[in-house]
């Protein structure tokens, strides 16, 4: 009796032991779940919340983007609308000076023979001021070198007189030392006048 009652109370004992142990153990287990639920659900609400941010900054940046493609194509848009304009304008100015030009040409016909010389004689090698003279019918004193567009060289005039002449029918000629200047330029680079009618140069 007393063998078995001391089995019994072994058994007892060894099953109160197995139940505190298994009750302690799925009560670590319940704060170790509740505790990872815990950190976790921090780490994905900080994480979703991070991605949130993300995604919003993300938007800005495409809606930044967006406004500043308007605005260059605004730009765009105005600085063609500015070009045409100014073109159209360009365009309009220099319909306007050659209709001035061809009335003075009409009305002046000797003006347009004044600026065919201009231009000849600033070719030649004169300055503004000495053409400016020469158009006024001025003679004046030239050293240095001239050149021509018929030979295409140059010939040193050595302190000679340059003067504009207009003939009878209002043409104008210009004369070096009282020479028409295609003379001059012949006698002064030695071009024969069979030379001269070889190339077909005029006089």
């Amino acid at each position: 009796m007393i063998a078995e009652a001391k089995t019994e109370e072994l058994k007892s004992s060894t099953l109160v032991a197995c139940l505190s142990k298994n009750s302690a153990t799925r009560t670590a287990t319940s704060v170790l779940n509740g505790m990872n639920s815990l950190l976790g659900g921090n780490k994905v609400n900080r994480l979703e919340k991070e991605n949130a941010q993300l995604h919003r900054e993300v938007e800005d940046l495409n809606d930044q983007i967006e406004r500043l493609h308007t605005d260059m194509q605004k730009m765009k848009d105005n600085h063609a609308r500015e070009l045409n304009r100014t073109n159209e304008q360009h365009q309009q100015e220099v319909g306007n000076l050659k209709r001035i030009f061809d009335k003075a040409y009409r009305w002046f016909p000797s003006f347009k023979r004044f600026l065919n010389m201009e231009r000849e004689c600033l070719q030649y090698g004169f300055n503004e001021e000495q053409t400016d003279k020469l158009l006024h019918g001025q003679a004046i004193n030239y050293s240095g070198w001239l050149h021509s567009n018929e030979y295409r060289r140059n010939a040193l005039a050595d302190n000679v007189t340059a003067q504009v002449i207009r003939d009878e029918k209002r043409n104008l000629f210009l004369y070096i030392n009282e020479t028409p200047i295609a003379q001059w330029f012949r006698e002064q680079l030695g071009v024969s006048q069979k030379e001269t009618q070889k190339k077909g140069i005029r006089h």
